[in-house]
């Protein structure tokens, strides 16, 4: 199959994404597909995958992240027109990959493309309405409030008392666990809120859930068996995630039914939302067994520290064969 893997670009996640994007296409050129590669940081190359590393930083880009727009969607497209690739391979995590965009211009253009359809993608990547769809769902998930506009006086009081401490704040549209801070202490609050800032996205704070990590990953209709993930110390930061500080069991030891029950929601999710290809959903389980939702991924990490790979493995599929489950399951596009 002549297979286009797109990754990079400028969001906060670049530097993961093309870690994904050099295990995912060379896993698939070893299964003897013609890959090649676009890095959406420069929209008018496509190169042949020669094996060597992705994501060299062109004196183009910015330091600090920056979204796709205008000329840049345009010659993107023209890219992949001009290519026509029988399949684009998403690897571009966060902002333009993950939100829907990329599936929708994919859609327009008529080419198929490896993850989730447009409206799943985008519902699932902004935390605070996909949280809100769990409401309705009768899907278990922490407590939480968006805030769209700087706090005015005694408002993050007012969510300190409402949430509690310690309190969770991230960006409302970001994944890999950029910008995410455990506060602990009031005073910390507005520098948290301030880092998300700085990302460009809105924080949202949420109730943190003591406990244990979990994490279930769902391939093509199909949930892989649970990951538990612990930090050796603190908690499970983007540097425990990438810097190879924390710890992973596969398969986990858990309470009667709660594996089965995450399992379900995860399925029932999934579903209803109209997922398609890989996606992974993370977990936060208590100290008295009650299980909590905190969100769906559907571009999640492939790198050889990622989670569903661990996943795979304790299903008894290495990476090839994974890529080639996914593959095989997209079915018609």
């Amino acid at each position: 199959m002549r297979i286009l893997v797109i990754y990079g670009g400028e969001s906060g996640e670049r530097d993961v994404s093309c870690a994904t994007a050099l295990a995912c296409a060379g896993h698939l050129a070893a299964d003897g597909h013609e890959v090649h590669t676009l890095d959406a940081a420069q929209p008018d190359r496509v190169l042949p995958f020669d094996g060597s590393e992705l994501g060299t930083r062109p004196g183009t880009i910015a330091p600090t992240p920056r979204e796709m727009h205008g000329e840049e969607v345009l010659a993107l497209g023209r890219s992949l027109l001009a290519h026509a690739p029988e399949l684009v391979y998403n690897c571009l995590h966060g902002g333009f990959g993950e939100d829907g965009r990329l599936a929708a211009l994919c859609s327009l253009l008529g080419l198929p493309q490896s993850s989730s359809p447009a409206n799943a993608a985008g519902i699932s990547m902004d935390k605070d309405f996909s949280k809100r769809l769990m409401r309705r769902l009768d899907l278990p998930t922490a407590d939480w409030c968006l805030l769209r506009l700087e706090p005015v006086d005694g408002e993050l009081d007012g969510l300190i008392e409402r949430l509690g401490l310690p309190l969770v704040v991230k960006p409302n549209t970001l994944g890999s666990s950029v910008g995410i801070t455990l506060v602990g202490k009031e005073d910390d609050l507005p520098a948290a809120v301030a880092l998300v800032r700085s990302l460009n996205d809105h924080p949202l704070l949420e109730r943190y859930v003591p406990g244990r990590e979990l994490t279930c990953a769902w391939v093509c209709g199909e949930t892989l068996p649970l990951v538990e993930i612990r930090a050796r110390e603190g908690w499970y930061d983007y540097q425990h995630k990438y810097s190879g500080g924390t710890d992973y069991h596969c398969p986990v030891e858990l309470p009667p039914g709660v594996a089965e029950s995450i399992t379900a929601h995860t399925r029932r999710l999934n579903e209803f939302l109209g997922c398609r290809g890989i996606t992974r959903t993370d977990w936060r389980l208590d100290p008295e067994g009650n299980a909590c939702c905190l969100e769906l991924n559907t571009v999640p990490g492939m790198t050889a520290t990622s989670l569903v790979p661990k996943a795979a493995a304790a299903a008894g599929m290495d990476f090839s064969a994974l890529l080639r489950r996914h593959l095989a399951g997209l079915g018609p596009r």
